[in-house]
């Protein structure tokens, strides 16, 4: 089913380019403030460009909530008691209601049919900055995390959302989206985090040796302290579980880098070797991923 209403929930430069995505498709897109308690019924309708803000006059036949993923849950609760829609979405892929059921003390693992409206979602985007655009959503993968509650219409909606967005949907449960972005996109970053902080305070003399490589390499740590806070808080366990495996190999790293040097000629072969294996994975990985976007590899993007 294509939407033909939907309500964005919140702000940001997802939310601001899902309504110019939907707009350009003749969607009557309504802006809702993160606390839609405080908003008004019908105001400031744009019957031209097909947008207005507020809290709709109607249900929308679809919310989607760009809100941090520590306010899914509330905002959620929230739209459901305004009727804000007829089914619910996010950009971060919580799954709010494990989170509302974790407030008030419930099992997670319970189907609750009141939350057949509800599904978790999560654009994986690209971009370097702030400003808004329609496209981009186009080719990127976004993520749909449903539980067994989740209802086949709300899915359908959700999956004409991102037909209009030009993007590539992937279901997935939420354990395995979680364990996904630890290894794709959190601990990269908290990597990258690590490594710049390397640069802190500045120092002058080693500025001016960096290569814009080192930029690229960086440019991962380039992020909002508490945004990712709260991103990594939600996903700390499958955070965790990838460092530790990078950990390890740190130690192996260490003891190689360290018995290169060693006065034993068996103890350094063993070392080179060690040394070898571990920059061979690293290339082997690189080049999985780099396969990957430029077309010469399939599976699931």
């Amino acid at each position: 089913m294509i939407p033909r209403t939907v309500a964005v929930v919140g702000g940001g430069t997802i939310a601001s380019s899902l309504t110019l995505a939907l707009a350009r498709h003749g969607v009557r897109v309504r802006l809702v403030p993160a606390s839609p308690a405080g908003a008004g019924a019908g105001a400031d309708a744009d019957a031209d460009a097909g947008t207005g803000t507020g809290a709709p006059d109607r249900p929308a036949d679809l919310a989607v909530l760009a809100v941090p993923p520590s306010r899914v849950a509330t905002v959620l609760a929230d739209c459901r008691r305004l009727g804000v829609a007829e089914a619910y979405t996010d950009t971060t892929g919580v799954d709010a209601t494990a989170e509302r059921d974790a407030a008030d003390g419930h099992a997670t693992d319970s189907a609750d049919a009141t939350d057949s409206d509800y599904l978790a979602g999560h654009p994986l985007t690209d971009f370097a900055g702030p400003d808004a655009s329609a496209g981009l959503f186009e080719g990127r993968p976004w993520v749909l995390a449903p539980t067994p509650a989740t209802s086949r219409e709300t899915l359908n909606r959700v999956l004409g959302l991102t037909a209009l967005c030009g993007a590539v949907p992937v279901v997935m449960d939420h354990a395995s989206h979680g364990a996904a972005m630890a290894r794709t996109a959190h601990a990269p970053r908290l990597l990258a985090a690590l490594l710049a902080a390397r640069f802190h305070p500045p120092q002058p003399h080693l500025l001016r040796l960096t290569e814009p490589d080192l930029r690229g390499l960086l440019r991962p740590a380039d992020l909002d302290p508490e945004l990712w806070g709260d991103l990594l808080r939600g996903n700390a366990a499958a955070v965790a579980a990838v460092l530790r495996e990078v950990s390890a190999d740190l130690d192996v790293l260490l003891a190689a880098l360290e018995g290169v040097d060693s006065p034993d000629a068996a103890h350094r072969e063993q070392s080179g070797k060690q040394l070898a294996h571990l920059l061979e994975q690293g290339r082997d990985g690189y080049a999985a991923v780099a396969a990957h976007h430029d077309g010469r590899a399939g599976g699931v993007r």
